[in-house]
C-alpha cells in the first residue's frame, strides 16, 4: 500500500520548516535510521523525532498537481482526515500522526492535513511462510536477520497465526515497503479514498 504514482505531477505541496523540524538533521526523517542498531525495535527508521516545531506545508496549485488523500515525501505519508479515519478505525495503533500546519499561496490556513508513519513492525522471519513463498531469495545479515531479495515475479505469502489481527504493518527486514491487507483496501475503496495504490504480493 502507497501512493499512487502512474503517470501523475508530483502534488502542489512543499515542506516550508524543512531545516528548523530537527537540531540535527533536514527533512522528515530522524537523523538515525536504527537508533538501538539495525533492526531492533521498538525504535525504527519510520518513528517520528521530536520535531521541534510543526511541519509547515504550502499548498499551491502552480507546484503541482491538486492534493489526493496520500500523498508520500520521505518514505512519510501526508494524509488527508478522510484516509486518517480509515486507517484508526481499520488499524488501530498501526500509525502514527501528527497534524501539519497548512498554508495557501495568500497566507490563509490551507485544507486539514496530517503526518502520518506506518509504525507497526513485524520481523519477516516470524510472519513470512517460505514454502509458500516463490521466487523469493533470503541470506542472512546484521544481527541475524533475513535480507530478503525479491524478484519481479515473486510471490509472498505470510502465515494467518503469525500476522493475527494485523491488517497494516511493515517488516523489519523491508521496512521501507508497508503490507496491509484486502480489509484495508476494501475500506478505502469503501471511503473513496484517492490516490492510494495497492499491489498484489501473493498469487
Amino acid at each position: 500500500m502507497d501512493e499512487d504514482i502512474c503517470g501523475l505531477r508530483s502534488a502542489g505541496l512543499q515542506l516550508l520548516n524543512s531545516e528548523k523540524l530537527q537540531k540535527d538533521a533536514k527533512g522528515l526523517a530522524p537523523a538515525i535510521g536504527w537508533p538501538d542498531g539495525y533492526g531492533v525495535l521498538p525504535r525504527h527508521p519510520f518513528r517520528f523525532p521530536d520535531y521541534l516545531e510543526v511541519p509547515r506545508v504550502l499548498i499551491d496549485k502552480r507546484l503541482g498537481r491538486p492534493l489526493r488523500d496520500l500523498e508520500n515525501r520521505q518514505g512519510f505519508w501526508y494524509v488527508s482526515p478522510a484516509l486518517k479515519a480509515v486507517l484508526e478505525q481499520f488499524a488501530p495503533g498501526a500509525c502514527e500522526f501528527s497534524r501539519c500546519e497548512t498554508v495557501l499561496p495568500s497566507g490563509e490556513a490551507g485544507s486539514e492535513l496530517w503526518l502520518c508513519s506506518v509504525t507497526r513492525c513485524l520481523y519477516g522471519r516470524d510472519v513470512i511462510d517460505p514454502e509458500a513463498t516463490k521466487d523469493f531469495k533470503a541470506r542472512e545479515d546484521m544481527n541475524g536477520l533475513l535480507n530478503y531479495g525479491l524478484t519481479p515475479t515473486y510471490s509472498l505469502r505470510f502465515r494467518p497465526e503469525a500476522i493475527g489481527s494485523e491488517h497494516l504493518f511493515r517488516l523489519v527486514e523491508m521496512v521501507s515497503r508497508v503490507f496491509c491487507d484486502q480489509l484495508m483496501k476494501d475500506a478505502c475503496k469503501a471511503a473513496g479514498i484517492k490516490g492510494v495504490s495497492f499491489e498484489k504480493i501473493g498469487v
